[in-house]
């Protein structure tokens, strides 16, 4: 009985299958945080379309007071997809984040605008200019990670190329 616990004990910590089992467990608290997260941009969404509702009701609502609240809806939204893709495809998508904070840039350009210094708008320039860049830069100049393979020879070349070698390498022995 005690041989059996032993090397039950042995099979389970095997480092190979530890690591597997933290990693699947860890994979599992990270989806469980990034649900609570979907939930909690889901709540935050309805609660903005609540305020849009109720600014929209009310007889005074200037359009300009109501912009903001759209754009935030919309940066909740692309949260929420980028949120989904991560789900989906367990990677990040960066051009969808350098989106988002493009649009909370404007966001903040249009609650703001009129209460900027001149080096506001410079610096708000160059901060709209880079994510512009970065967005665009690598998805039409740089090979995309999808489309993206190490371009090796074809298995038969490498496979003559090996024998060529391995030819060169016995005629030496034999002559040394």
């Amino acid at each position: 009985m005690t041989d059996k616990l032993k090397e039950k004990l042995k099979n389970l910590t095997e480092p190979n299958k530890v690591h597997k089992k933290l990693g699947d467990f860890l994979e599992f608290l990270e989806d469980i945080i990034v649900l609570i997260l979907l939930i909690l941009l889901f709540v935050l969404s309805i609660m903005a379309l609540y305020d849009i509702y109720l600014s929209l009701v009310k007889v005074k609502t200037k359009v300009y007071d109501l912009i903001p609240k759209f754009i935030y809806l919309f940066i909740l939204i692309e949260l929420f997809r980028l949120t989904i893709v991560y789900l989906k495809e367990r990677r990040i998508d960066t051009s969808l984040i350098v989106k988002t904070t493009l649009i909370a840039v404007l966001r903040e350009i249009i609650i703001k605008a009129p209460h900027f210094k001149p080096m506001d708008y410079i610096g708000i320039g160059v901060l709209t200019l880079i994510l512009a860049l970065m967005y665009y830069v690598p998805k039409y100049i740089f090979v995309s990670e999808a489309g993206f393979e190490i371009k090796q020879k074809p298995p038969r070349e490498r496979k003559l190329r090996l024998k060529k070698t391995l030819k060169k390498v016995a005629r030496t022995r034999r002559k040394s």
